[in-house]
């Protein structure tokens, strides 16, 4: 909540804080009579804090691509194991439901999990897809014919936990808190050094301070909010992932039917 208040209150608040300072400053030089002559560094620093901003937003912006791309390929991977389960014996079909309803099961009350919690998820994942050897490798000594079918499973429930844990992990993976706190403190200068020039040449139209602090405040925001999935405005798109275990309950109640 408070990284909330901050991006969308606080920060902006601060960026114009910063822009007052500078032109207080300017006024007190105005008042001691120092004067101002453009070398042309200011626009290189501005080109510098703008190519941060976008660097830092590519990173963010390549997260959440992959993000998504792992959710298609979990999606793909399950619908494969649900499909092959269908033709399975019925204790066999049993046991692999059991493991896909715990599956599902772990994916709807982990959404969009922080770092800590990813570790917490991928223990689940692993612990779920070791029930399903031991009960694999207890079927396989009662039944020696269904070793292909048993080679199958695995194959595919070990593609499958693989595929999720890269999803899981990936919920870990954002900007350094160092490019963030060196972008933060950059605006401040920038924001600093645009209210000086203000006052120093007399504009008091303030249209460079305001696009400066909208645009600051909306991109280093949406860095932010692409970064931590589990709570920001940007979510990943489950859609795929949810039709599938859509599919997934109309087959078991058919098979109860």
């Amino acid at each position: 909540m408070f990284q909330y208040i901050f991006f969308l209150l606080i920060y902006p608040a601060l960026l114009l804080l910063s822009v007052s300072l500078g032109t207080r400053y300017a006024a007190h030089r105005t008042k001691l009579n120092k004067s101002w002559t453009n070398i042309g560094l200011e626009s290189s620093l501005m080109s510098i804090y703008a190519l941060l901003l976008s660097f830092a937003l590519a990173g963010s912006s390549n997260h959440a691509s992959q993000r998504n791309e792992e959710i298609y390929s979990v999606a793909d991977k399950l619908s494969l194991v649900i499909k092959k389960s269908k033709y399975y014996e019925d204790e066999l079909k049993r046991g692999v439901q059991k493991y896909l309803i715990t599956f599902f099961s772990i994916h709807q009350h982990n959404l969009n999990p922080n770092a800590k919690e990813s570790e917490y998820v991928v223990k689940q994942i692993l612990h779920n897809d070791q029930q399903l050897d031991y009960f694999l490798i207890d079927y396989q000594k009662k039944h020696i014919e269904s070793r292909a079918e048993i080679s199958e499973i695995t194959t595919n429930s070990s593609a499958l936990r693989s595929a999720y844990i890269r999803l899981t992990q990936n919920y870990g993976k954002n900007t350094p808190t160092l490019i963030i706190s060196i972008l933060i403190l950059y605006s401040f200068l920038m924001g600093f050094l645009i209210g000086y020039m203000t006052k120093i040449h007399s504009n008091q139209t303030f249209i460079v301070t305001t696009i400066f602090i909208v645009i600051s405040a909306v991109m280093i925001g949406a860095i932010w909010d692409q970064d931590n999935p589990g709570i920001g405005f940007i979510r990943p798109n489950y859609e795929s992932i949810n039709d599938v275990s859509d599919l997934f309950r109309a087959y078991l109640l058919r098979d109860r039917i």
